[in-house]
């Protein structure tokens, strides 16, 4: 029997969609699951206004009446607009370890972005560069961080084996926290005769939530130039303040301002909480809040999030705010850093990692297909 590939067009049908990477990781040692309200509520189109810019296809695949794969597709209308021509974008790829099922949706996905107009298709990507980005190439042996994901090796296989080539890499670290570090002292009064800027922590989350339009703005400004980067309407930028800023911890946020004033310049990170999202399997009832709790409380690694500075501004000024990081991390007796997602090619950041003691985690990729 072939495999059946449609357009999820239920309530119930989503449930499947979303419900698939659990089955296919239950109980593999390097999944984290998300919890199964948030992602069931980010791909409802009442609920994540990304939909309201961006046209999307959440394709299922079965086989004699089984779910065994599944696929966005995006055509987003902002990054439209700042390519000048159609990008279709394909993410949340999960499949079984067969060439027809995942043929038959990268098919599927092909055939609907040509039908309007794309110019190629990349992935995997989500709506935006905050959603996980690639596919894992390197680092199996490595537990994700919650903002990252993690996928089977063969998909490597799947994907190029459909004829896609790589666009461009991620790459993440994990590094010691230093509780001395001679270079680090160095840095500091090297920063120390510079008053022209201040680096500040909140002291709550309501402070904390007062500045976020101004990081908004400052990290939509210092990362429109990099790959995948799209505008975002404010409804989007409300959405993602809601859904993050107010469960960040305020030490692990650094903002800096100049004499006047002005935010130019930040750094968020966030209590790792992989081993909570393990435990808790999904759900937060009845005890998965507590595995959630517990490790936000004392984390042992904290995940770095973003990083970024106004354009004109030196971009020194991110050493600045890994310097008041660091304090806070030695504060909290925090022992290991996870950086995250960063392009290998931007060696503005990945240049602050070189100078702790760090160990190679994890590489993803980005893959592209011409159309033209």
């Amino acid at each position: 029997m072939s495999i059946q590939v449609h357009e999820v067009s239920s309530r119930g049908e989503l449930k499947s969609w979303v419900k698939l990477p659990y089955r296919l990781y239950d109980g593999h040692p390097h999944q984290v699951p998300q919890l199964f309200s948030d992602e069931l509520a980010y791909f409802d189109r009442q609920k994540n206004p990304a939909f309201e810019v961006s046209d999307v296809r959440l394709l299922l695949a079965s086989d004699a009446g089984q779910i065994v794969g599944r696929l966005c597709c995006i055509v987003n209308t902002m990054e439209t607009e700042k390519l000048g021509y159609k990008r279709g974008r394909f993410g949340w790829f999960e499949c079984i370890d067969d060439r027809r099922v995942s043929d038959s949706l990268l098919n599927s996905a092909a055939d609907w972005f040509r039908s309007k107009g794309c110019a190629e298709m990349t992935g995997p990507q989500g709506f935006t560069d905050l959603d996980p980005e690639g596919l894992l190439v390197e680092g199996f042996d490595h537990l994700p961080t919650i903002s990252g994901s993690y996928n089977f090796p063969y998909y490597q296989q799947l994907i190029e084996g459909y004829g896609f080539e790589k666009d461009v890499d991620y790459v993440e670290f994990r590094s010691r926290v230093p509780k001395n570090s001679r270079v680090l002292e160095k840095l500091r009064k090297r920063f120390a005769r510079d008053d022209a800027y201040r680096v500040v922590t909140c002291a709550s989350r309501k402070e904390l939530l007062s500045y976020a339009p101004a990081v908004w703005e400052v990290l939509e400004a210092a990362f429109a130039d990099l790959y995948g980067v799209m505008p975002l309407t404010q409804k989007q930028k409300d959405f993602y303040t809601k859904q993050y800023f107010g469960f960040l911890d305020p030490d692990f946020v650094t903002l800096t301002f100049s004499k006047q004033g002005e935010l130019v310049g930040f750094m968020i990170g966030m209590p790792n909480l992989s081993e909570g999202f393990k435990r808790a399997r999904g759900r937060l009832l009845p005890f998965g809040f507590l595995h959630l709790i517990r490790a936000y409380r004392k984390p042992g690694t904290v995940d770095f999030l973003l990083a970024g500075v106004k354009p004109g501004v030196p971009s020194g000024l991110i050493t600045l705010n890994g310097l008041a990081m660091y304090d806070a991390l030695n504060r909290r007796g925090v022992s290991y850093m996870e950086t995250n997602r960063e392009l290998e090619d931007n060696t503005t950041v990945t240049g602050i990692w070189s100078k702790f003691e760090r160990v190679f985690a994890r590489r993803s990729r980005v893959y592209r297909m011409d159309f033209r």
